[in-house]
């Protein structure tokens, strides 16, 4: 389990994260004269006293207000959030303004830390609680424990740890092993004699040492020369741990905070994000289309434009037009902050990390932007089956949830076309539908080509299904030919009715003039003397 810390400046989150793990986050010389957080720190503890069961990290984030941007870069990886507030001090802008962006995150898991409470009296603790749970009352961290610590004497830091290390014990059993592997980098560096060492959360799935992974959004491939994982070293690491990866195959320069390693089958690039945003009170007007704001995701940071797809009070779908290619799949949240990357406007979850350049505002768009937000992937995926006139591509549907194709289970019922690198899933009414198209175009063919036995197949897809992949059209080509709904004459497709043959008049007029025709095979008749005959 990730756990990071949010709060106000000089509130006693790092000396809270030293309290629990003996290990000082602040690494930077800045750091340590000025007695600040600044960049992102890491600490790792074995709480319950050494089980492999429960692994513990701790990203301490700063707390300064112009340090926000990297506040969101530490939270987006976090599992669990430690709100820390200063009893001496209380509610603070960057209190309210953390509170805000975890539950734009939708971090749900977490705990309240009162600290300095050594500094005050009992009266005064009481008081900072009551402003805490006030402003925390309607978040996802209403219902989270308050802790009275001191790091000074100890106070509250055994119950705090003892409560942790529960937390980590349940989201380790809760971890779903079938995602593909994903580790957002948040440091790259050269270690003598190892080359290139990436660290960063991993989000989901599991990797060893010499597996083979992409760097993304670069699409290059790496390869996993040694690992440590909690800071220990490793076979391999799993979701919610803090890892160190020592890749081969890439230069430290070529590698950054807000990439990825991933897994060979769902790396991705995307500059067009479809999500859902909820909106801070305030922040309506400018977050429009047309808007240039700052978007966070993962560890990444990115300028982007607005394309808002359907308005709503505190809650609208949106595109997000980004000015530089990032990594991002369904499901990860993030956080959009205003043009000079001054404010919190709001946040959401991806829902398509792929969004379309056109008809993106379609009502079968809206429809299936609509299914992608449904939380349980077997009740989402067949929605979105449902939503799909044309079907659904699952290598794409895959890569897009960060999940191995294997492991999508479709409804019962689906017909999967399978040819070549396609891969594509129909409900029987989409099916059904697609056939009846190929049907009618083909019989308005015969209509308008009477002359032509019929089209070939890259024609009839051409004419009936220009948008749908020729595999799927020549499944369904097959599929008529096997039910007798459609011959094959030759390589043309037609309907077993349609013949191209001539009538009894039309043999009786050819019959006619074939002889003149023949007569003269290098001067052939006028059209006036065939119309004499």
């Amino acid at each position: 389990m990730i756990v990071g810390t949010a709060g106000h400046i000089d509130h006693g989150k790092t000396a809270l994260v030293r309290a629990l793990t003996g290990v000082d986050t602040d690494r930077l010389p800045e750091e340590k004269a000025r007695g600040i957080t600044i960049d992102l720190g890491y600490a790792y503890a074995p709480l319950d006293g050494g089980a492999a069961d429960a692994p513990v990290g701790f990203v301490d984030v700063p707390g300064h207000e112009q340090l926000v941007r990297t506040m969101v870069a530490g939270a987006t990886g976090i599992d669990c959030a430690l709100l820390v507030v200063a009893a001496d001090d209380g509610v603070m802008p960057q209190t309210r303004e953390h509170v805000a962006i975890l539950a734009l995150l939708g971090i749900a898991r977490g705990a309240i830390a009162i600290t300095k409470v050594d500094l005050v009296d009992a009266d005064r603790v009481a008081a900072v609680t009551r402003d805490v749970r006030a402003l925390v009352a309607g978040t996802p961290l209403a219902a989270a424990p308050s802790f009275e610590v001191s790091t000074v004497r100890g106070d509250g830091v055994p119950g705090l740890r003892a409560w942790l290390t529960h937390e980590a014990a349940q989201a380790h059993r809760a971890r779903r092993d079938d995602d593909g592997f994903r580790l957002a980098v948040d440091r790259s560096f050269t270690l003598a004699g190892a080359g290139t060492v990436v660290t960063g959360s991993v989000h989901s799935g599991h990797a060893g040492k010499g597996a083979h992974l992409t760097l993304a959004p670069a699409l290059r491939p790496v390869r996993v020369r040694d690992l440590h994982a909690q800071n220990r070293p490793a076979a391999a690491t799993t979701a919610g741990e803090r890892s160190a990866l020592n890749l081969a195959d890439v230069a430290r320069t070529d590698v950054a905070r807000g990439d990825w390693i991933v897994d060979d089958d769902i790396a991705l690039a995307t500059t067009r994000i479809d999500a859902t945003c909820r909106v801070l009170p305030g922040a309506e007007a400018a977050l429009r289309s047309g808007a240039s704001v700052h978007l966070f995701v993962g560890a990444a940071h990115v300028t982007a434009r607005v394309v808002v797809l359907r308005e709503g009070a505190q809650q609208a779908l949106v595109q997000f037009v980004l000015a530089a290619p990032l990594a991002a799949w369904r499901g990860d949240r993030f956080i959009v902050r205003d043009a000079a990357d001054a404010r919190t406007l709001g946040g959401g979850t991806v829902l398509d990390p792929l969004g379309p350049a056109r008809y993106r505002r379609t009502p079968e768009r809206l429809a299936m932007l609509d299914a992608l937000a449904i939380p349980d992937a077997d009740a989402r995926l067949a929605q979105v089956l449902a939503s799909a006139p044309d079907g659904v591509d699952l290598t794409r549907h895959a890569r897009a949830e960060a999940r191995h194709a294997g492991a999508l289970r479709l409804p019962e019922g689906t017909r999967r076309v399978t040819h070549g690198a396609l891969d594509v899933a129909l409900t029987p009414a989409a099916w059904a539908r697609l056939a009846d198209i190929i049907d009618a175009r083909l019989v308005a063919f015969h209509a308008q080509h009477p002359d032509e036995m019929g089209p070939d197949l890259r024609r009839l897809h051409r004419i009936a299904l220009p948008r749908a992949a020729e595999g799927l059209v020549a499944a369904l080509v097959d599929d008529a030919l096997a039910r007798g709904t459609l011959k094959r004459t030759g390589p043309w497709l037609h309907k077993p009715d349609h013949d191209n043959r001539l009538s009894a008049a039309e043999r009786a007029l050819f019959d006619a003039l074939r002889p003149g025709m023949r007569a003269a095979p290098f001067d052939p008749p006028w059209v006036n003397d065939h119309a004499a005959v």
